[in-house]
């Protein structure tokens, strides 16, 4: 059955010769499989900068509930992203989200309200003009409220933040994993914040490395189901 949907790019696989699978999270069948035949061919309708991670797709697939590889008819980016693959930080960005939602993102699970934090998310990063180092932090955050393991509870004068129970708590559980007091302020700081007001604010990079350090451990035990990103040590490299 012939279907419209948009899509994100979250990465691609090489199939044989000319072919590539590339996996796309959809707003209307959530995460799925596509076969593009001839994608490395100069003659081939769907080029590689096509299907650039992080690329908003407007597709027509056939789509089978049956299948766990499906078929693209038509594609199309749109909008056509104009900085975020052609900047050294905002492509070190878009590599980290990548990698992050392909292990996040469960198959058929669809999440209209995600999708749309995700679209807006990458449309702010492609048009902003001053800082982005903050936006993985604010990125990992914002993505959790969708995830379901959001924080909870509220920030006071000496709150820790529980990694493992997911809460702001006055006191720290024996062999539970909590951040400082002011790392915990900083954490409730970003929840309070919009992205705007987040990207402005200047954090030092030993701080915001260890800062991303936690929010990569709470969704090691949240969300990651087993995977390991490795993408955040180029971001440490390149947001300095």
């Amino acid at each position: 059955m012939l279907e419209k949907t948009k899509g994100i790019v979250l990465n691609n696989t090489n199939f044989r010769d000319n072919s590539v699978i590339s996996h796309i999270y959809t707003e209307k069948f959530g995460r799925q499989s596509y076969i593009l035949h001839g994608v490395r061919n100069q003659k081939g309708v769907v080029r590689p900068s096509h299907i650039m991670p992080l690329n908003l797709l407007d597709i027509v697939v056939y789509h089978k509930s049956s299948s766990q590889i499906q078929q693209i008819k038509e594609l199309r980016c749109d909008p056509i992203l104009q900085s975020v693959h052609f900047n050294v930080y905002k492509n070190s960005i878009a590599l980290f989200v990548a990698e992050v939602l392909s292990a996040v993102l469960r198959e058929e699970e669809t999440n209209p309200q995600m999708f749309q934090f995700l679209t807006h998310f990458i449309h702010i990063l492609d048009l902003e003009e001053g800082r982005v180092a903050n936006y993985p932090s604010y990125f990992l955050i914002q993505l959790s409220r969708y995830l379901g393991f959001y924080p909870k509870g509220n920030f006071t004068e000496n709150s820790i933040f529980n990694l493992v129970e997911g809460v702001f708590m006055e006191e720290a559980v024996a062999g539970d994993m909590c951040l400082s007091t002011s790392e915990s302020a900083l954490w409730w700081q970003i929840m309070n914040s919009n992205i705007d007001t987040w990207s402005e604010t200047v954090v030092k990079p030993e701080i915001r490395s260890t800062l991303l350090a936690h929010l990569l451990s709470y969704f090691e035990i949240h969300g990651l189901h087993g995977h390991k990103i490795k993408s955040h040590l180029v971001l440490k490299e390149v947001l300095r």
